[in-house]
């Protein structure tokens, strides 16, 4: 009477329920990592030390701090940071005379949340060339941290 009836053998059975089973791991691992790496922007972070580039303009470019303060109230943000334009490493007795460093509070420490405002053509008088130019790449690296700020400038 049940000669008629058909269905799936068990091994097929078996290796539906491992193909299924692995799917929805991987579903459900895709969906965990979403929310361990998600960033926005030109976000960099290393350990405490975060930042969000804002803005890329030659005579106006915008860093916001979006990890722990940075004091360079001792000296220069250059005592800070390393600024490599097109990956060399700039001199900021020579290199960057035509580049100015603004944090927002003035006081020379780069608060969470403050934007740092970069001016590589600081006379913007056209005599003096800029700094760097539109096309450029910049990184900017924290010393103490090794972590990298990386954009190209337009």
């Amino acid at each position: 009477m049940m000669r008629n009836k058909k269905g799936v053998s068990p091994v097929i059975a078996v290796v539906l329920m491992i193909v299924v089973a692995v799917a929805i791991s991987l579903v459900v691992y895709v969906w965990a990592s979403g929310f361990v790496s998600e960033k926005t922007g030109a976000e960099t972070k290393a350990g405490d030390y975060s930042f969000l580039v804002e803005t890329k303009a030659v005579d106006n470019t915008n860093i916001r701090n979006t990890g722990n303060a940075i004091d360079y109230s001792g000296g220069n943000f250059t005592d800070e940071f390393d600024i490599y334009i097109n990956n060399q490493l700039a001199n900021p007795a020579t290199d960057l005379t035509n580049t100015s460093f603004t944090d927002a509070g003035g006081d020379n420490i780069w608060d969470k949340g403050e934007v740092l405002t970069i001016n590589f053509d600081k006379d913007g008088s056209g005599g003096t060339p800029p700094d760097a130019s539109a096309g450029d790449k910049i990184k900017i690296v924290h010393k103490e941290s090794g972590t990298p700020i990386v954009f190209k400038l337009e």
